[in-house]
């Protein structure tokens, strides 16, 4: 299995940040594919296209704080 660009281990949080070759019909596929492999094994995955990542990065920064919470994760005080 490809790496995925983030991974948080203890909380079983993958993200990956899709770029413009990820709309190719087979590169769609493969991560669909893999997307699936990794929720099957009980995992979660967000994704997020570049341009999101870039324009709102607090956007896509509180998305994942919110799986990390629904995950058991809790910010340090």
């Amino acid at each position: 299995m490809r790496w995925l660009d983030a991974y948080w281990r203890e909380w079983r949080l993958h993200v990956e940040v899709d770029g413009a070759h990820h709309m190719d019909v087979r590169q769609w596929a493969d991560d669909m594919r893999r997307q699936n492999d990794i929720w099957t094994v009980g995992d979660r995955i967000l994704r997020f296209p570049a341009w999101l990542v870039r324009a709102r990065p607090d956007e896509v920064a509180e998305s994942v704080r919110g799986a990390l919470r629904a995950a058991g994760w809790r910010p340090p005080n």
